[in-house]
């Protein structure tokens, strides 16, 4: 730059001394715009049988050897980003309902050589990156999509890294999602038992997932970066947007979704939505009354959660909350993925950018703010 605007000085100065009018150099062309589909990604062969998916993987746990695709990285902390290309069998709608995520279980697993293609979820591929390559593979993948969006999913507590997986290709798959999925992993250890252990990683991993939303996935030049965060995995992002100054170099965040948040809704109000209000287009709250997982957190930490219901539904300014009470969960009423209707409102959302009022959602009143409830499933 220093040498161009010397070039263009001498050039003037040149022109003066001998009374011609300055004649500057061209200027450089603008950049091309990075390439994308004129179609939207589909997921139309699963109407006809399974298909393998690929998502992107950034990950703080440690890579560990097997030969099982699904055990190549464990529940301990490698307090480093490691990248990866993930493939993950899809089975077809013939053999499961949208939402469902049939899984081989242990006791079939050890009868049989290996999962079910066509009838259920497992790990095919784990392909190792560095961050050059990463960012590489996630522009390509962007290029075949027409939205060149990247939805950013962070998993909650109790979860492998196969699980996590699977999930974040289930909700690729049933939301139809027209742009590039990047699963978060901070190391979870799978285990009921290790609730104060998993919120500490939880939190640990913010620093990481930082450095990815402003560095790593920048670089692959994405139109606009989605932000999914369940259960402890608002924790994550919570941290991540903490740790980040006033003045940074964050992306402008189109949607950002806290799906049943095991989060301090004190730390939220007063700290985390202020920080998203001018970084985000839309913020978003799925939160349940018939959650038990989060009344056994609130029962642990002694505080409200942000993603329980009733009559302490979190309902804040600047953020569109959503009671999901209506609508069946798992067992625990906590994992709302499996839901057809929780998908088809989520779809909306990240597709076509929704407000609630423009969603089949009841809007009610409280004060001077509305919130919204699902109209319901058929009990």
């Amino acid at each position: 730059m220093k040498k161009l605007r010397a070039y263009i000085a001498a050039l003037v100065c040149a022109a003066a001394c001998h009374g011609a009018p300055a004649v500057l150099p061209p200027a450089p062309p603008p950049p091309a715009p990075p390439p994308h589909s004129v179609t939207p990604r589909s997921y139309a062969v699963l109407d006809s049988g399974a298909t393998r998916i690929t998502i992107f993987l950034a990950t703080t746990r440690r890579a560990v050897q097997s030969e099982r695709a699904g055990d190549r990285f464990g529940p301990d902390d490698a307090d480093s980003l490691q990248f990866a290309a993930v493939g993950v069998n899809v089975p077809p709608y013939s053999a499961r309902g949208t939402g469902e995520l049939p899984r081989q279980g242990s006791f079939s697993s050890a009868f049989s050589s290996g999962p079910n293609p066509a009838k259920e979820f497992f790990v095919t591929s784990v392909i190792p990156a560095d961050s050059n390559r990463f960012v590489q593979r996630v522009a390509a993948d962007l290029a075949i999509t027409r939205s060149r969006n990247i939805l950013v999913f962070v998993h909650g507590f109790n979860t492998s890294f196969e699980d996590a997986a699977v999930r974040a290709a289930q909700i690729a798959a049933d939301l139809n999602f027209d742009g590039t999925v990047v699963l978060f992993s901070w190391p979870s250890a799978a285990s009921v038992t290790s609730y104060v252990r998993d919120q500490q990683a939880a939190r640990n991993a913010g620093f990481h997932l930082l450095r990815l939303l402003r560095g790593t996935l920048v670089a692959a030049q994405p139109d606009h970066i989605e932000l999914l965060g369940h259960s402890m995995g608002s924790e994550t992002i919570a941290k991540a947007l903490s740790l980040a100054p006033a003045i940074d170099s964050l992306p402008h965040f189109d949607q950002v979704v806290f799906a049943a948040p095991d989060l301090d809704r004190r730390v939220f109000g007063r700290e985390i939505l202020p920080r998203l209000e001018t970084r985000a287009t839309r913020v978003t709250l799925y939160a349940s009354n018939d959650d038990d997982a989060l009344r056994v957190s609130r029962a642990v930490n002694g505080v409200w959660r942000l993603g329980l219901g009733g009559d302490s539904l979190v309902v804040l300014k600047g953020m569109d909350t959503i009671d999901a009470t209506r609508v069946r969960a798992d067992a625990l009423g906590h994992t709302l993925f499996g839901n057809q209707a929780f998908l088809a409102d989520l779809s909306a959302l990240f597709a076509e950018g929704k407000s609630p009022a423009e969603r089949r959602l009841l809007p009610v009143k409280r004060g001077e703010l509305v919130f919204y409830r699902f109209r319901g499933d058929p009990r």
